[in-house]
Order: C-alpha cells, then structure tokens, then sequence
C-alpha cells in the first residue's frame, strides 16, 4: 500500500445509508478521500497511519441542514444591532468551531450575511468549522418573516448587513434571486408563510403569490441551485411546492394535502423539530418573551405534535435542522438536539441518524460526496463512545473523534 495513508479502526460502523451495522471496519483514508471500507483486523504491517480508535462507532460527520451563523448570544433584536459587526463575525467563526468539534462537519446556513464570508473562509482553509453551504440574504415580501417588522422599511431596505431582501411581484423578486446568486449563495432562502419569530404576521399567512416563487425558482434553478423555503403554515408550504422550491423548512401546519404533495414532488422536509423544547421552555420564562411571541408558541407546539409524527409515517423525505443561531438554548454546538428530539417525536434511531448524516446531503444536493462512509466520499468521519442506535443521546455526548476532509480536528 502507497505511504501517506491512513488506517482508522474502530468496533462499529454506521455508514449513514440506513443500512445494518458493519462489525470491526477499517476505513482507509488518502488525502481528503475515502479510498477504501474494508473489515479488519489488519493483516501484517500497513504503509501508513494506524488510528485504533477501539471499542468506538464510527459515522459520516454530521450535518445541521438549517443554522443561521449570526453570532447573536441573546434573544432580543436589540442582539444584532448593538454590537459591533465585527464582535458578530468572530462569535460567528466560534460558532462554527463549535459545531465542528461536535461532529458536524456540514452545515446549511439558511440566512444571514456573515454566512457567504464564513463558507469562503471555510473554503480557503482559514476556518475552523464544518463545510457551509450558505444562503445570504433571504428573500421576503414586504411585511414578510425575513422584514424587520419595528423598522421602517426604507430603513431595512437600506441597511447592507440586514437579512432579508425586500423584493414584491414576479420582476422585482426575479432581480432579487439574481442579486443572491451574484453575492456568491450556494442556494437562494425565500419565506411563504409568516412565522413564529416575526412580529406582525402569522405562521398560517401565506407570503408571495405562485408567480412571485417561479421567477425565483426559474432563476435559482437554471443556475443550478437549489431553493429553501421558511413556510409553517399550510397554503404557504403548498404555494411553494407548486412553484418549484426544492426544501420546506419548519413545516409545522402540514396538513394531509401537503405532506401528499411532498411525496409527489419529492420535496425535503427539514421540520427544525428540536425548536419544540426550545419553544416549551421558553413559555417557563415568559416575560423575556414579547407578547406576540407568547400567543404563537403554544399554537405551534401543538401543530409540531402532529405534523411531524404524521410527515415521517407517510415517509416524508426528511434532513435534520436545529435553526440554531447561538444565543441560550439554541446555543451551536448543541446541533444534535434534532435527531434526538426527532427520536422523542417518534422517529427510529436508525432514521434518525440517517436524517443528520446522509439526509443533509441529499437535502443541500452534494451526496455525491457527503453523507456516508463510502468509497470515493469525502472523508467526513466522526467516532462515538458507545452505540447511537441504543442510545441517541450520545451524538450530543459521546462523540471523541473528529475527521473533516481527511484532517483529524479532535481526538480526544
């Protein structure tokens, strides 16, 4: 065998496909690619690196399909605005480090404008974090969730750091998805439906009209990129499935007719079901929640009770997202609250594990080289302390080993 390989071994291998447990694997990694899965033990000497990592299970690296690399530590608005963007970057880099070292070696930033210049950092190798895929700006009709709602629209209009990019009727939307693509967005955010987080709206609202979606798909689409939608009501879910979007975020009214139009389109659902805790133990403290808020979280809970059980039966395609942003209980680092409370929700841990592995690629559209252990892929190998699929819990507690593109971040 050529020098420069390396050998890692361990007691178990769940390749992120959904299939059986392979016993004693020995991965064999060159540069930053998988070149072979084999069985051990190692027969002889080998022509390289030998990684014994024991009695551990090793996985793909782990992927949060929706964050928002903001670099906030609080709830409040006032948490983007006071402090100086250049605090917010750093915090935001941290972060990333954070998820890194937890095992996610990919992340889908879903909106916001540090993300476009993290994912460049992480590309140049002067990051520490996972893979981004980020989205920059989301798209938003006036009034819209991604609007500052307490801000005069000019104002947000204006502003260069803001989130969101006004942008109403087909032409004006049209522009708005091209002055995405331009920023360098590895996929264009839109929002059709109103949501928890946004003042003045509701999460059944519908936002943009079938036209307005279109021009954006048509022009994310025929530069081969990919279309996300916040959508939590119904109509807005609907809206959007019919006029092209590729994934539904959040999701929390599906109803019948939407999850069929799911199956039909093929469309992944990535349910942020982890934000039920994050909303229950929020009402514990309500008074640091503005009233608006207060109404609309318990109404959601109870919708996110039904809908994700009712998704995943029907077999809803399905990746996992925390639509995490840094502040207490939503805190980076903490991303695999999602498989685990998709567990609690009623999801096999097999499922589970396959939705944070293999199911963020195919959600972001890179399976071709990420998500499972295999021969060709990038080499994105984590290594756990015990057996995931009997206890979920250890993808937040357990992981000891961290491999991102062939280099070795944690191995403790």
């Amino acid at each position: 065998m050529a020098p420069g390989k390396t050998f890692i071994k361990a007691a178990l291998l769940l390749d992120g496909s959904g299939a059986d447990p392979v016993r004693n694997p020995v991965i064999v990694v060159e540069d930053d690619r998988i070149t072979d899965v084999t069985r051990g033990p190692l027969a002889g000497e080998v022509d390289g690196t030998v990684v014994d990592l024991g009695d551990k299970t090793l996985m793909p690296g782990m992927c949060d399909a929706h964050v928002h690399l903001f670099g906030v530590r609080g709830m409040g608005p006032a948490e983007s605005i006071v402090p100086p963007h250049d605090l917010l970057v750093l915090r935001a880099a941290e972060d990333c480090r954070k998820m890194l070292m937890a095992g996610f070696t990919s992340t889908r930033d879903c909106g916001s404008t540090i993300g476009l210049s993290l994912a460049r950092a992480e590309k140049e190798g002067i990051l520490v974090g996972p893979h981004i895929w980020a989205s920059g700006k989301v798209i938003t009709q006036t009034g819209g969730h991604a609007d500052v709602h307490f801000l005069p629209v000019e104002q947000v209009k204006a502003d260069p750091n803001a989130g969101g990019r006004i942008a109403d009727g087909p032409d004006e939307c049209r522009r708005a998805a091209r002055e995405v693509l331009r920023s360098g967005a590895d996929f264009i955010k839109i929002c059709t439906s109103g949501g928890v987080g946004s003042e003045k709206d509701h999460p059944l609202d519908e936002h943009y009209t079938i036209p307005e979606i279109q021009a954006i798909t048509e022009e994310a689409h025929r530069a081969g990129r990919r279309v996300a939608t916040h959508a939590q009501g119904a109509p807005g879910i609907k809206n959007a499935i019919r006029a092209g979007v590729d994934t539904v975020e959040h999701g929390y009214f599906l109803d019948n007719e939407t999850i069929d139009l799911m199956l039909e389109h093929g469309t992944y659902f990535v349910p942020t079901i982890a934000l039920i805790e994050v909303f229950r133990k929020g009402m514990e403290r309500p008074a640091d929640l503005p009233p608006w808020r207060r109404k609309k979280q318990p109404e959601c809970i109870a919708a996110m009770e039904v809908s994700f059980p009712k998704a995943y039966e029907a077999g809803v395609k399905m990746a996992a997202g925390t639509d995490y942003f840094g502040p207490p209980l939503r805190a980076h680092g903490d991303n695999a609250d999602e498989p685990i409370t998709m567990v609690k929700m009623g999801m096999s841990t097999r499922d589970a594990i396959r939705a944070v592995t293999l199911g963020g690629a195919e959600c972001i559209g890179w399976e071709k080289d990420y998500g499972t252990v295999a021969k060709g892929k990038v080499a994105d190998i984590i290594a756990i302390a015990g057996n995931p699929l009997d206890d979920i819990t250890l993808l937040k507690t357990g992981v000891r080993f961290v491999m991102k593109s062939g280099k070795v971040y944690r191995q403790d």
